[in-house]
């Protein structure tokens, strides 16, 4: 997919669309108008014109469904209520998860598939770093990130299954080598929680 950067243009005022290469949904003010900074893969940062909770809900219905239906899915799928992650678009794997309630004007919204590392930064906030060796600070705990992180994958674990299933009643030689992923997904995310405890 061409990257959502090039594509997007602040004069339409059409709202940015989530895709595979975005990576961060950050608040920014401008004046009194709420705006976001977008993190994209491999381009540098800019500003939409909506604030990151409308292109998260517009970015739901560009990919047939509400943000409240994505958000029933998720609670119903894992029996996640708060700050439950959703899934945007379920065929290319974006996942994002939010750093605070989504009424929250400090929340940001982070993609799954482009966190590559994070660790404690100073008090209250957590040092993350993305795809391309981007590094941003976020407020919140590293306990309270991890949290909405498994929570993340939890949901994708569950979504992935469910795919899996469907693939594994219509290709038989599917089964086994999805098979040895899942169990080598869930050994990794029982580590973390070991690790956090």
């Amino acid at each position: 997919m061409e990257n959502a950067a090039h594509m997007y243009s602040s004069e339409t005022n059409a709202p940015y669309i989530v895709s595979s290469q975005t990576m961060l949904l950050e608040p920014y003010m401008d004046g009194h108008v709420k705006k976001t900074k977008i993190y994209e893969k491999d381009v540098s940062p800019f500003v939409a014109e909506h604030s990151p909770q409308e292109i998260i809900q517009y970015s739901c219905l560009y990919f047939l469904s509400s943000y409240e239906g994505r958000k029933f899915s998720t609670k119903t799928l894992t029996n996640i209520r708060h700050k439950p992650p959703i899934v945007i678009d379920p065929v290319t794997g974006v996942y994002f998860f939010s750093t605070h309630s989504d009424t929250n004007p400090h929340n940001r919204w982070l993609s799954l598939q482009h966190l590559r590392g994070y660790e404690s930064f100073e008090k209250d906030q957590t040092l993350v770093t993305l795809s391309g060796n981007i590094e941003i600070v976020l407020p919140l705990s590293k306990q309270s990130f991890i949290q909405q992180y498994l929570k993340a994958s939890h949901l994708f674990c569950r979504t992935q299954f469910n795919f899996d299933e469907i693939r594994e009643k219509t290709e038989p030689a599917y089964t086994v080598e999805r098979q040895a992923n899942r169990l080598m997904f869930l050994e990794y995310l029982s580590r973390i929680e070991r690790e956090q405890k």
